[in-house]
This record gives structure tokens, sequence and C-alpha cells, in this order.
């Protein structure tokens, strides 16, 4: 992938016939992303761009119109492929707001300051995302909500949880 890009989507098939394409997005909320004025679709290093003719959502998918993409033949051969955008392009956020790719890599420890690891991933699960930490010990599965983020510093990429009594004990190796 592109490093100065975010995967935000993939393209899941043609809409219609006259080549525009249905994405999933990975944020949950396509109109986030309507006012994209170039893509890049692919997969991993290798992406083309494109310029967005036109931009709507449908239900939890995105509707995109692609300069060139003109018909339903080259719509099939896009099927699959990764979209990503320029980070600077992507819409400003609320100040307790983050996108995944800032959170990846984020070093994590408690509100007792027991370090955990840090964020590898992030899982979306309908009803609220579930970070992903990981040391060389264990792995965690922890609920991305306002009630267990204590504090986040981009700065020094730090994250601080409050979990709930149990929660962590559940994800040790030994607790099966």
């Amino acid at each position: 992938m592109k490093t100065d890009c975010v995967l935000i989507g993939k393209v899941v098939k043609p809409h219609g016939i006259k080549g525009e394409l249905k994405v999933l997005p990975f944020s949950g909320n396509p109109g986030e992303l309507l006012g994209l004025g170039k893509v890049y679709l692919g997969r991993q290093a290798e992406s083309r761009s494109y310029k967005v003719a036109k931009a709507r959502s449908q239900g939890k998918f995105l509707l995109l119109e692609l300069a060139g993409v003109t018909d339903r033949n080259i719509a099939d051969t896009l099927i699959g492929l990764e979209v990503m955008v320029p980070k600077e392009a992507l819409p400003e956020l609320a100040a307790d707001e983050f996108y995944w790719y800032e959170m990846e890599g984020l070093e994590v420890s408690t509100a007792a300051g027991q370090p955990l690891g840090r964020v590898t991933s992030l899982l979306a699960t309908g009803g609220h995302d579930v970070l992903v930490i990981r040391d060389a010990a264990a792995e965690y599965l922890v609920p991305a909500i306002n009630e267990i983020i204590i504090k986040v510093d981009k700065e020094n990429r730090t994250l601080v949880i409050d979990p709930p009594p149990g929660l962590l004990e559940i994800n040790e190796p030994d607790a099966v």
C-alpha cells in the first residue's frame, strides 16, 4: 500500500452497467467519504489512482463512479481491489475520535501502570470496535469505548486504558 495512503475499503462488485463500483467502507459510515476527489485501487504496493467523478452512499456501501471506468466489464476487473486515499484527504474528526491507522502501534498500559503491549489491529464487531493488543506473552481484546479508553497521546504514541475487573484475565493464555 502507498505509505502516504490509508486503506478505507474494498471493491465488492460492480453496480449497474455503466461502471459504477460498490465499495464496502471499513469505517462503517460511507457518508464520511463522499467528498473524495481521488482514490487509489490496488493490492498492497501496486495501485493506480483514479479521479472520483461521483460518490454516493447506499446503505452501508459507498458507490463510486471513477473516471475511465465506463462499463461493467471494466468494473468487473476491479472486484476485490483495496480502496485507498491520501491521509490528507480524510475528513477532519472531533477531538475524541481517531482513525484506525492512528491507533495501530500505540503502546498500551493500564491506568495502574501495567504495560500490556502495542495495538496491532482493530476489529469491527458491529457493536463497537475492539483493540487487539499484543506483547510477547499475551494478546488482549479490549473494547474501544470511552468507558475503557482513558487517554490517547498521539504525539507520544501511547494509550491508557482502565479495563473492568476480569477483562484482561480472560485474555491470559492460561485462562482457558
